[in-house]
């Protein structure tokens, strides 16, 4: 099921940005696998997407990604 023509669907993959360890967003990306449907936060007024890292273990839990810093869905 795609979220509101975002084309984020369940299964898709995506690059995102992280932030560096010293707090600013720097060009580190990372690529990932959508692992569940995005997520309203009503008090910080942000979607969340589950997504599943590259290399990570099939048991790791998601990691949850500020739908601002995915660049990239496909």
């Amino acid at each position: 099921m795609e979220y509101e023509g975002t084309g984020l669907s369940t299964g898709s993959r995506v690059t995102y940005r992280v932030p560096s360890r010293f707090g600013d967003v720097t060009r580190l990306c990372r690529q990932g696998t959508v692992a569940g449907e995005p997520i309203f936060d009503q008090y910080t007024m942000e979607v969340w997407v589950p997504v599943q890292p590259d290399g990570s273990s099939d048991d790791a839990e998601p990691r949850l990604i500020r739908k601002e810093s995915i660049i990239e869905v496909g």
